[in-house]
């Protein structure tokens, strides 16, 4: 094959891809597979999880913090909040030769995040059981230690409950 026809072959093949964009009728979907595995990424208070497949659907948010997604959206939010949540006790007793501090949370919806703080900045994070109840436990408290446990849940609700040590 001569120069010349070479060049008009590969012209007109050139001119036909360029083209047959525009004739046709094509559509892109957008979608994206993300990764995970029920990982978790956590930091200043915030837990964000996701699950191997789960499909970029839902919003993304504003000044209130939402990020919804697909397999997962609504399960906690600001609008769960029982409005009973509290504090049912705090007790520190002596176990094992060492104060050891609980702090039990009731009347939460399940599945809310919960943070317990004490006094001496000490926290302790959970989540709601499926009967709205939490729990944590400090360790080790020096004898006398006497202060006040704090427990706020992910949906905004708070309570406080003072505690002392033997």
């Amino acid at each position: 094959m001569n120069a010349p026809i070479r060049n008009l072959a590969g012209l007109t093949i050139l001119v036909t891809l360029v083209t047959l964009p525009a004739r046709a009728d094509y559509e892109l979907f957008w979608f994206t597979i993300d990764g995970g595995g029920a990982a978790a990424l956590t930091g200043d208070g915030f837990e964000l999880s996701t699950t191997v497949g789960q499909p970029d659907a839902g919003s993304a948010g504003g000044d209130a913090l939402e990020l919804v997604g697909g397999f997962w959206p609504g399960t906690v939010s600001a609008a769960n909040c029982s409005g009973a949540e509290r504090i049912s006790k705090a007790r520190c007793g002596e176990r094992n030769a060492s104060n050891l501090l609980k702090v039990i949370l009731a009347a939460g919806v399940e599945g809310d995040a919960f943070t317990v703080t004490l006094s001496d900045g000490s926290t302790k994070s959970g989540v709601c059981n499926r009967r709205g109840k939490g729990k944590a436990k400090f360790n080790n408290r020096p004898a006398g230690d006497a202060g006040t446990a704090t427990a706020e849940w992910g949906c905004g609700a708070t309570d406080d409950a003072s505690y002392v040590c033997p």
